[in-house]
């Protein structure tokens, strides 16, 4: 009975999973944001980006990886280019199941144990260290992070972390960046293949960066030291010249807003020679939770100038993804007739970005205009369009957040034409006197419930509330009643999360709307609720609470229209890191065409040797397309032993070695799942 129930349970999930398929892309769709493309712009964005750079595939190029407050966890994109242009393409997020302790995931790699290939540590409070079981063409890291400890077996401590040989004795020291502004130096006094970190010094030259310092190492004027750079939570960085040798260092301060940069809040530079051309390039991790117009995810100087004399030149503040900043609100419209959706923005500040559709309806291309759209500004919005007024133009609705509340709806009427929109404030409390104190938040749905040819409304809040208003007017003259606060029970006391973004769309085909919500609180929970009712009188049951499936990202607003006139509805998302993702709907297709691959593999399939193993043996396996993977080793009662690599994959081949000197001999189950399918092989251990 106990195992019914758990099937009954899952039931409505993978019913829905059978009758729908969608596929996410990260850069199917271009986007072009002040003449920069972003490798992908569909990757939903960062919250707090820490990038960093090395050659962990040992091909001569450098790859990119991106630590993040939202989740824990470190992203890592592959450079299929070369060394002097690169092409990033994500391989995993939530890389090789490498993640934080606590809040942020700052890394950075090195060969700690000189075997030839790079181990990571990550500073995010109490340091992680990850050793790298693999070697230096396929890493493989430890399933569990260690903790690091120094010689006085006192755990390290640091928010931020970098990794330099310091006194150029042949081993790497290591800095940590304190929460206060200051640095700790831990010394190495091992050895190239045996690292051991003495604590020199809690107040490392008595530096105060202000809070959150985030400290990197470069030879920024080539004099063959290292010189030092520290961001801040202020957004700027600190520049110390070492005015000593490779061997002793004797650091001067220059300045506290280096390059006059300002990225915004929580500055996190990383230095890297990314064209090859001899000198270094910058780049800066940053958040943006204020009110100002300034939207990116990594800002990339390039260095323009010499290897001893740094100049820099701004190319792009989004260098990975669309990102506007911090909990992003979008809404999609054709807002001047050209038979495609535009894309509107907006994120936690006050201001509407606007992005034209330069391609056409069934193959977009985005263009980013303006972050300041016709200056309208209301504080924490969350946009909605739709023709108020019969005049087949859009008009904008604008739900705001206000703390304290209670907050009020805004109208900015459309007074141009489906050509060249032109809005005007209408009315800065569209429905008044509804809304209490406590109410804080609206997110805004219109649409046809009740199939009488004029738009009706839905409100959220984050007390749970579902406001319905009927439209009792007409398409030329809405006049919204309200009929509940909870309308149909949608929305329970118990339900787990703070604010339910609405939408309607009729997924099912079936002739009437059905209700999608995303979450401000919640991974990946896109609740879907299926009309069994009809198109005048609906009625609606939950049937998921991910109907996406498992994942890393808070979906903060939905939006379903034909990306690609297949006669389908495609998702477009925006998540609370700021950013977008899109998911491609591929139902009813007899074989789905496969994202574009640089490197088309077979079908899944897994296989592994020796075997029998004393005690190594090595994993192989392959993947037709991105998609999230469990690999693990299990004993014959069927507990889990090991897991030797979890989380989103991109399409490839891999090779997992396993060290299984610490079990006892026998026969396992090695086992790949995917949600699509499950392989598993025996392995046999002699010892």
């Amino acid at each position: 009975m106990k195992y019914a129930t758990i099937i009954l349970m899952l039931l409505p999930a993978l019913l829905c999973a059978q009758e729908f398929e969608f596929r996410q892309e990260y850069d199917s769709i271009s986007v072009e944001i002040d003449g920069w493309s972003p490798y992908q712009p569909w990757m939903g964005g960062y919250s707090w980006s820490h990038p960093d750079w090395c050659d962990i595939d040992n091909d001569s190029d450098l790859d990119f990886f991106v630590g993040k407050f939202v989740p824990h966890t470190i992203d890592y994109y592959q450079n299929c280019g070369t060394a002097i242009s690169s092409n990033l393409v994500i391989f995993a997020l939530a890389w090789d199941s490498i993640y934080s302790f606590g809040a942020g995931s700052n890394t950075d790699f090195a060969d700690l144990d000189g075997d030839g290939d790079l181990d990571v540590l990550i500073g995010s409070g109490g340091v992680a260290h990850y050793e790298n079981m693999g070697n230096a063409t396929q890493p493989q890291f430890s399933s569990q992070p260690d903790t690091l400890l120094d010689t006085q077996g006192n755990v390290v401590l640091a928010f931020h972390v970098a990794l330099v040989d310091i006194d150029a004795d042949g081993d790497d020291d290591l800095f940590g960046g304190e929460y206060e502004g200051h640095l700790q130096f831990y010394r190495n006094i091992g050895t190239p293949d045996s690292f051991a970190f003495y604590l020199e010094s809690n107040l490392w030259l008595n530096i105060s960066a202000g809070a959150q310092a985030d400290p990197t190492f470069c030879d920024i004027d080539g004099d063959g030291d290292q010189d030092l750079f520290i961001g801040n939570e202020i957004g700027r960085i600190y520049f110390y010249r070492n005015d000593g040798t490779a061997q002793q260092y004797n650091f001067t301060y220059m300045t506290d807003y280096y390059n006059s940069i300002d990225v915004g809040e929580y500055a996190s530079p990383e230095f890297a020679d990314i064209d090859g051309d001899g000198d270094y390039d910058l780049f800066v991790g940053r958040e943006q939770m204020s009110t100002t117009i300034d939207p990116g995810d990594i800002f990339f100087y390039e260095n323009v100038g010499s290897p001893q004399v740094a100049q820099w030149n701004l190319v792009t503040k989004n260098y990975i993804s669309l990102d506007v900043g911090y909990t992003a609100q979008s809404a999609m419209i054709d807002i001047n007739a050209d038979q495609d959706k535009d894309l509107f923005n907006q994120h936690t500040g006050d201001y509407l970005s606007y992005y034209e559709n330069t391609g056409s309806a069934d193959s977009a291309a985005y263009l980013w205009i303006t972050d300041n759209y016709q200056n309208i500004s209301i504080d924490d919005a969350f946009p909605e369009f739709g023709d108020l007024d019969g005049d087949q133009d859009p008009d904008l609705l604008m739900g705001e957040g206000a703390i304290p509340g209670p907050p009020n709806i805004y109208l900015f009427q459309n007074r141009g034409t489906p050509q060249n929109a032109s809005f005007s404030l209408y009315s800065s409390d569209y429905i008044p006197g509804v809304f209490t104190q406590a109410s804080v938040i609206n997110a805004i749905a219109l649409a046809d419930i009740d199939a009488d040819g004029d738009l009706d409304m839905f409100t959220s809040d984050q007390d749970r509330h579902l406001y319905f208003f009927q439209n009792n007017g007409t398409a030329q003259s809405p006049l919204y009643n309200l009929i509940t606060t909870n309308w149909q029970n949608v929305f329970q006391p118990s339900t787990p999360t703070m604010l339910m973004i609405p939408t309607f769309y009729d997924i099912d085909e079936d002739g009437d709307l059905d209700l999608f919500c995303g979450t401000l609180w919640g991974w990946n929970q896109l609740w879907f609720y299926r009309n069994n009712g009809t198109a005048q009188n609906p009625q609606m049951a939950l049937e998921t609470q991910t109907f996406m499936g498992p994942g890393f990202l808070h979906f903060t607003g939905v939006d379903i229209f034909d990306v690609d006139q297949d006669g389908d509805g495609d998702f477009m998302m925006s998540t609370y890191n700021g950013g977008m993702v899109f998911y491609r709907n591929t139902t009813g297709e007899a074989s789905a065409p496969p994202p574009v691959q640089r490197h088309p593999q077979a079908g899944l399939q897994i296989s592994l040797g020796p075997n029998p193993a004393n005690p190594n043996t090595v994993i192989s396996f392959n993947l037709p397309f991105a998609q999230q993977i469990d690999l693990a080793v299990y004993n014959l009662l069927g507990a889990r032993v090991t897991t030797l690599a979890s989380g989103l994959k991109t399409p490839g081949s891999y090779v997992i070695p396993w060290d299984a000197s610490g079990n006892a001999s026998g026969v396992y189950i090695i086992r790949l799942e995917t949600p699509q399918q499950s392989l598993a092989e025996k392995l046999t251990i002699i010892k």
